[in-house]
């Protein structure tokens, strides 16, 4: 879900007068979730993409 609003958030952001330079990064990292089976996890699933190996 967090995936396919992602836009939306960015959307909002900038029609609040925020910059997105925080939330942009997590885009790719949410479609590679997606993309790797992960889709029904939350937004915290991207933890297991930014642990070093």
């Amino acid at each position: 879900m967090q995936a396919t609003a992602f836009t939306n958030l960015l959307e909002t952001a900038e029609s609040q007068g925020l910059s997105p330079e925080l939330l942009a990064p997590l885009g790719p990292l949410l479609s590679r979730r997606v993309a790797d089976g992960h889709g029904h996890e939350d937004v915290t699933g991207i933890v297991e993409l930014l642990k070093r190996r």
